[in-house]
Order: C-alpha cells, then structure tokens, then sequence
C-alpha cells in the first residue's frame, strides 16, 4: 500500500513565493535564422559529466514486473485491427546537424508543435519548422542569445514545449559555468515570433533555488492548467544532491515580470513533472530501488504532499551493460533517473530504464509504474521489453483521448541503437521509425548514448503525438557527433495519423493475435501438419526472437568430428525419439507455448539465414557434444516450433540410420540440413503421430530427387557411394559389383532389402519444406549449420516450387 508522509522536512529547501527571474535582456532577443546548423570544430567541453548518487537499495517485492511485456522484432509486420495502427504523418530525417557535426550521440532531442511551427532542439543546435516538420531552418543556441555572464555561456541541455494557453512555446537552455553557480535560461515566443527568431528570456539561478555554486543538470519542462514547471538536478557544494520543481504562473509570463515558487529537496534526485497535469501537478522520484515517492502540488497549495508507493524492484547504477552487433557498448551513460511521466485520466505513468537481471530479464530495459491518482496504488508494473536488445531512455505524453504516447530507444544484440514510438495504453502498438546502421565510438572506453526523448502532443490535433529521436546512419565521419536526429508525428489510424510520411517506417507489432486453433490440450499431438495454421509473422518473429535469445551468449567453440558411415540396417541412437517425434514432449511441438503464454498453434516461417542466426542454448554447448538428459526431451524454444522455409534443394543423402539428409540453401548462400527418417519399422515407431506426414515427405523426396539417380553411375568411396563424377578416374574407386547395387535409390517397400548409404548433388531444386526445430551434434556432416546444428527433422512436408 501507499505510505503517505508527513509534509517535507526541513532539510528540503521551502518554496519562496513572489522571487522573480532574473530577467538580463528586457527587450526581445532575436536569434538568427541559418539554413544549416553551426559546425563543431572539436567536442565542446564546457562541465564534466554530473553522475547522480546510486539509488538505495529497496526491499523485494512480492509482486513483480510481470505484466505489459513486449516482445517484437523489427523485420515483420502484424495485421492490425481497424483504426488500431500506428500511422505517421511526418517522419523526418535532420540531415545537417550529422554533416556538419553539430548533432552528439547524447543526442537529447526535443520538439513541441503548435500548427504548422515546429520547435526542435538537441545538443549544440537548434531548428524551427514553418511547413509541419518537413523542412528546417537552423539556430545557433551559443552564439544566438547573448551569455548571462563573462563566466556564463550556452552548453547543451535543451528542452521545447507549446502551452495553447499561453500560445507560446517556450525554449529551455542551459548555461555554465563548470565550477557551479550556473543557470537555466528560458525562452519564450508566440509562434509567429519564434519563426522570426524573437524570444523574451528569463533565467533561473542558483541564488533562486537557495543553493549558490552549485550545478544544475537535467532540465526538463511540463504544464498544468495555470502553470509552467520546470525540473533540474542540482549538485551542490560539499558532495549534496538534489532536485528542484520550480513553478511558474501563466499570469506572471504573460505579464512579462515572471516569477516563482520553488520546491526544492537535497534527499531526492531527478523530479520529473507528469505531462497534462490539471488543476494539480504530480511528480516522482526514487526513494529506493522498490519505493518511488510521489508529489501531489495542488496550483491552490503552497507546498507539495508526498506519498511513497512501492513499485517492483529492480536494478540500477551509473552505466549498464548492452553490446551492439560491432561488439560496442552504447549504454554506458545509462542509468535509472525518470526519463518520462504523463497522466492520463485518473491514471499516473513514470518510466525509468533499469539494468539487466531486473526482473529476471537478460537485458537493460524500460520499467513503467502505472499509479492510480487517488489511491496511489499501483495498477501494474509494466516492462517495455526486448528479449534480443535493450530498451532504454522512455518519454511519455498524453494525447486528448487519454492515450499514453512512448518513444524510446532499442538497440544491442542484433540491433544498433533505433529509434521507436507507439502507444502504451490501449492496444499496445509500437513502430520503428528509424533503424540504426551504426553504434557510437568508444574510443574513450565508454559507449555512450543518451540522455533524453520527447513526445508531446500536437496542437491544434490533440489526438496525435510529435516525437524526437536519433540514430548513425551511413559510413559515418569517424566521429560521435554525426547522429541523425528525427522529427516523427503520428498517431491512430482512426484519429487522423494517416498520411505520408518521409521515411519509411518498419512496424514492431507487440500484442498476440488469438490462437488459430485451441492448445489447451497438451496432452494429445496433432497428427497431421496439413490441419495447422500458419502463425502471423508478429508470432514468428516473437518465436525466432525467443529461439535467439536462448543461445545470445558467447559463442562456442566448434570442432569438425567425422562419424563413420555404414550400411543402412538399424536406426539411430542419439535423440532419436526426438527426431522422430516419439519423446515425452511431442504434443507439445507447434503449440507455440513461450514462458506459458500460448501464441497460437500454428507453423513458423522463417528462412535458412535465420536459423543460422539462432546460437545453441547453453546447456547443449558445445555443438559437437552428447547431451544424455535431451535423449527423449526437447529443448525449447527451437525444438517445440514447426518451421517453414522456402529454399534450394542442391544436395541429398542416404545416412547410415536411413535418413534422408537434404541440404538446403538459402537466398544468401548459407546452407542447413533437413532430414526424413525412413517411415517404417525399426526407424520409426508407430507411436509417431506424424507418420503419415513423414511418409508422403519421404516420397516426395523419392519422386523428385532421388528416382532420376542411376545407381550404376555411382562409385565407392569409403564407405559411401558417389558419382563418379565426383571423384574423376581414381582407378582405386571402382563400381560395385552388379549384384550389390540396388535397382534404384528410392526407398525400398520391403523391410529387407539392402540400402548402401549414397550422396548426390542433385540439380537446384526450390522447395517450401515444413518440419520440426532440431538441434544435431555437429560432427563435419554435409551442409551443416556450423555455429548451431540446426536441422528441420523429421521433415513433415515438402512442396516442390
């Protein structure tokens, strides 16, 4: 339950009703208009990094983050239900800010929209829209206004915001010194003012907040009905900390003589303001690694009240840990301050990024704490959750129907760092709006990516969301300051997010379309693979993303073994009950059951490259090695699933325990095995449900492949026969006698007729083939997954095309 607490001690700095901002330009400043940004020469250095105290460590919680997860993969696509899409009406690339290396892979990019104006921020420039966001003009922050001080000038933190009430937008800038004693400058201008450069600006001092020399450090701004908030970290004199809301009245902005009431605590770090607060504001912050304490300020109360609500643990720290697929690290800046916070209804959301092993999970990644407003209980603990990458640096935003817009970062394993935004209520919907081709430098050591996003509403279309974001794109110029920003409006389909947009956008479906056919029942294995569904490609790529991420650690080692080949007389050994689907768990393969969440029964297509991706699971590493306990059990996910892959056929084997062994290519060139036992006794049991499958699979492969091969034109070699053209005139390689060579290849009907084991290239044949996830130890065979030894066995169908 919610702890509330007794109003702030005296240790928190009191609100100081009336100060005025310190006001250093009376008349309007006006900031040139640049059709490209100002190019940085050398990395700015105006302060060192401000790393916050680590968040004691909490209790542990009953109850978990367990609700709310999101899997997805960027390469498919979901159907979705009517009016429930994401659509994006702008999605454009900031080109400039990358070429003239202006823009910093600690990128903070903020925006705010009021019509056709568009106000757009990020370190070191900023940029101003007359036509919605397709095009922009460029400022230079540095070099525009005039500096507070000597001592003073503009480094880098910068946030945007629209208030229709006001109809102005108003700019934050924040200013050094290093040593301390620094300021927030805020800006303001209608829109017509601001597309001419004409700003009014008012600073926020040391000296206001009670704390002089000390620094203030990620700033952020929000609204109420009747007032403007702004948030800054402070870091004080003799190792303190702490955090400031400042609230500033409309009355007083538009009256020209601003002032402010601020609330400041030297025992709480990073105080984010909810978005869309009403006549009372809320904000939160960290008390504890399970403990978030959250501030109600009523606009009629002097002083906030403070409630303490337990949240699901997790773990933090100053930096965590996710490697891109160049080996880089990004996330090294990371850590757990409040990234994003809105209200929506009677409902609060605070997102933070949390490190790996939170919740069990292997990856850094976006906790949400949902809050009722007059309980402060919490509804859910939500994860924004990737099993593959991590997720980091969450904003949020309510739109005018109540709707949670999100936009955050995903990037590691098979990802660099993208750019995505969906709707967090409602039915979940997420879309990669721009994909990463490359990951930050870390020449220093570090890879750093970060700190902020933005998503607001846009104004006058309520229903819409305005987005910020970046990634590297191209060869890059060997620097960290050649991110591309991104300006994304969208919205729902139904409340007019349709429209063109710029940049092609790949969707991240996220929900789980009901199940195609029941898997409440399993106990009973289909007995036919012609009755299953295929699965939507969302439920494919969330299956592959769970096949992956189970062998996402180093790589093994791998060693060639050369297993001697016989005649065909008996069935195999190891696992073959699974390779024949007579093991404990064959009713449960093609049910789709991940972490006893049931996606639909149905098959899984895929290609070769992809099961080639999917690396071993621990616990059968390494590839070449026995694994006595999987003799008759599966290893999920991959041996659960029936897959699909459309391929070339460019290779058959006899094996000595009667399979055919298909090797397989796919579009790339990389190849895979698929094998079809011998339907029949000794090789097949029949307790093998898909034994008919396996029957008309295997005749495929004799009609198709194997009746045109003549055996007279085959040779011995070793063990094995071959083509003769295979091995030339080695006139030690001679035919075998007539009477030991059978009269065709294709299987034989009666159950004693000899079968000498043979291989054959055949012609490139394409194929659609269907069969059953595997993993088989890897000892030098033909067209083997090297890394894995991924198989499709037994094969249930094959369509030649």
């Amino acid at each position: 339950m919610a702890k509330k607490q007794p109003p702030p001690s005296s240790s928190s700095k009191q609100p100081i009703p009336g100060i005025k901002l310190s006001s250093p330009q009376k008349a309007t400043a006006v900031i040139e208009m640049l059709p490209e940004p100002p190019t940085i020469e050398k990395p700015k250095s105006i302060h060192p990094r401000h790393l916050l105290p680590l968040v004691p460590e909490g209790a542990e919680r009953d109850v978990h983050s367990v609700t709310r997860e999101v899997r997805f993969d960027a390469r498919s696509m979901e159907p979705m239900a009517a009016g429930d899409e994401i659509k994006l009406k702008i999605n454009t690339e900031l080109t400039q800010p990358g070429q003239n290396s202006t823009a910093s892979n600690v990128g903070e990019p903020s925006c705010a929209i009021a019509g056709n104006t568009v106000l757009y921020t990020g370190n070191w420039y900023a940029a101003i829209s007359s036509d919605g966001g397709s095009t922009f003009r460029f400022m230079d922050p540095g070099a525009g206004f005039p500096n507070p001080s000597p001592q003073s000038q503009f480094c880098c933190d910068q946030v945007a915001h629209y208030n229709p009430s006001l109809d102005m937008f108003v700019w934050l800038l924040q200013y050094g010194p290093s040593t301390g004693g620094n300021i927030q400058r805020l800006a303001f201008a209608k829109p017509a003012d601001a597309l001419a450069g004409r700003w009014k600006l008012f600073d926020i001092t040391t000296q206001l907040l009670g704390v002089p020399n000390a620094f203030l450090d990620f700033p952020d701004l929000a609204f109420s009905d009747n007032n403007l908030y702004v948030t800054t970290n402070i870091f004080g004199t003799n190792n303190t900390f702490g955090s400031a809301v400042i609230r500033i009245s409309f009355a007083s902005i538009r009256s020209g003589n601003v002032s402010a009431v601020p609330f400041v605590s030297m025992q709480l770090q990073s105080f984010r303001v909810a978005q869309n607060c009403g006549t009372t504001a809320f904000f939160a912050a960290h008390a504890d690694t399970s403990v978030l304490t959250v501030f109600r300020w009523p606009e009629n109360q002097a002083l906030p009240t403070r409630t303490d609500v337990p949240v699901a643990r997790w773990i933090g720290g100053n930096g965590y840990i996710s490697r891109t697929p160049d080996g880089r690290r990004w996330l090294d800046r990371a850590d757990p301050r409040i990234s994003g916070a809105t209200l929506a209804g009677k409902e609060l959301f605070f997102a933070w990024s949390v490190d790996r092993d939170s919740n069990h999970r292997p990856r850094p990644f976006v906790q949400i704490a949902r809050i009722a407003v007059d309980t402060f209980a919490v509804i859910e603990n939500i994860n924004v959750f990737d099993p593959m990458s991590a997720t980091c640096y969450a904003a949020l935003a309510t739109n005018s129907n109540n709707e949670v817009g999100i936009s955050y970062m995903i990037g590691g394993g098979p990802r660099h760092p993208s750019h995505v935004v969906g709707f967090l209520s409602g039915v979940r919907k997420d879309l990669i709006v721009g994909i990463g081709e490359r990951s930050p430098l870390s020449g220093d050591g570090k890879g750093e990516w970060g700190d902020y996003l933005t998503v607001r509403r846009v104004f006058p279309q309520q229903t819409l969301f305005a987005a910020t974001g970046f990634t590297m794109k191209g060869a890059g110029n060997g620097s960290n300051r050649d991110v591309t920003p991104r300006f994304v409006v969208f919205g729902r389909d139904r409340d007019g997010g349709a429209g063109p947009a710029p940049a092609p956008a790949i969707p991240v479906p996220t929900t789980v379309p009901p199940p195609a056919i029941p898997v409440d029942n399993l106990t009973t294995p289909f007995h036919d693979v012609n009755t299953l569904p295929t699965v939507s490609p969302q439920t494919a790529a969330t299956i592959k993303a769970a096949c992956i991420a189970e062998g996402l650690k180093d790589a093994p080692a791998s060693m060639d073994i050369v297993a001697p080949l016989r005649l065909v007389t008996k069935p195999g050994i190891e696992r073959w009950p699974v390779k024949t689907g007579t093991d404990r768990d064959t009713a449960l393969v093609g049910k789709n059951i991940l972490d006893g969440q049931k996606l639909g029964a149905g098959i899984v297509d895929t290609t070769i490259e992809d099961m080639n991706n999917i690396l071993r699971p621990p616990d059968m590493r390494p590839e070449t090695g026995l694994f006595p306990k999987y003799q008759d059990r599966r290893r999920g996910p991959v041996e659960f699933v029936v897959w699909r892959v459309e391929c070339t056929v460019i290779a058959v084997k006899l094996e000595a325990d009667g399979d055919y062994h298909l090797v397989l290519q796919g579009a790339s060139g990389k190849m895979m095995v698929a094998e079809t036992p011998t339907p029949k006794a000794p090789f097949v049991d029949s307790t093998c449900p898909w034994i008919e499958n396996i029957r008309n699979a295997r005749k495929a492969i004799d009609d198709k492949l194997i009746a045109p091969l003549s055996p007279q034109d085959f040779v011995q070699s070793g063990t094995m026969l071959v083509p003769r053209a295979a091995v030339g005139d080695n006139p030690l390689l001679q035919p075998l006698a007539m009477e030991m060579l059978p009269q065709s290849f294709v299987t034989p009907e009666s159950d004693d007729a000899m079968q000498p084991t043979f291989a054959s290239q055949v012609p490139p044949t394409r194929a659609r083939i269907t069969g059953v996830g595997f993993f088989d130890k890897v000892h030098g065979q033909t067209g083997v997954s090297p890394l894995n030894g991924i198989e499709l066995h037994p094969v249930l169908k094959i369509e030649w095309i």
